[in-house]
């Protein structure tokens, strides 16, 4: 069982790597090291964009920069936040994301493609009483190849949409909370303002032009004062 599922795993990889090529989507990564202030704003220090196949390769780069500017500046908290993207788009990559979404919803019409190009050939030699035009289960897996790729088009439209709203917004930081838009800000202090003051509790995500960032706000306990 563990191998088969490892086995489909495998192949669900290959299929979503072919969607991506097909989407022409160019993995990188960008990655910053910063300062967090206490009014919220950042100071960004150092920056290195890179192809996403290389940050393994990279890591020690990585952690050296960060120990230079430790040594550099030892009473401050370094940070290091890493944007994953496009890099012909320029939006943001991960199956949260709609890049990420519509790659998925590609993959999964090759994957039901391949399992009816292997049923009509499984049954073509081995069931004298198959016919392709009649067979219950072959029109269904048709029936449900359509619904996968109407589900593609609508995402690739959507997809289309925003793109062009991040090329015409790409000074906008967008805050989400959950996979709720709350709004798009002007500065990462604005933001994290209105999500200090919105009264919600739980993953709120800021997102901006390679900029992406995460933080979690749980419920206060109300405070028993005893007379």
């Amino acid at each position: 069982m563990a191998q088969e599922n490892m086995e489909k795993w495998m192949q669900y990889a290959k299929d979503l790597a072919k969607a991506e090529r097909e989407l022409k989507i160019e993995h990188w990564v960008y990655i910053s090291f910063e300062v967090r202030n206490p009014d919220r704003s950042r100071e960004v220090l150092h920056t290195i964009d890179i192809p996403r196949d290389m940050l393994d390769r990279w890591r020690w780069v990585i952690n050296w920069r960060k120990a230079k500017l430790i040594c550099k500046y030892p009473r401050k908290n370094i940070d290091v936040l890493f944007c994953y993207y496009d890099k012909r788009t320029g939006l943001h990559t991960g199956f949260d994301f709609i890049l990420g979404k519509v790659a998925s919803a590609k993959a999964q019409i090759t994957k039901v493609e391949r399992t009816i190009a292997r049923y009509i050939d499984y049954n073509t030699h081995n069931n004298l009483f198959f016919n392709i035009e009649t067979d219950e289960q072959l029109q269904k897996a048709y029936s449900k190849l359509e619904q996968k790729k109407e589900n593609y088009q609508k995402m690739y439209r959507m997809l289309q949409d925003e793109i062009k709203k991040h090329r015409e917004n790409s000074d906008k930081y967008k805050l989400f909370i959950g996979f709720k838009k709350l709004g798009e800000f002007d500065s990462i202090s604005k933001a994290k303002q209105y999500a200090d003051n919105s009264g919600y509790t739980g993953a709120f995500n800021l997102i901006g032009d390679k900029y992406y960032d995460s933080w979690y706000v749980s419920k206060k306990e109300p405070i028993n004062v005893q007379q």
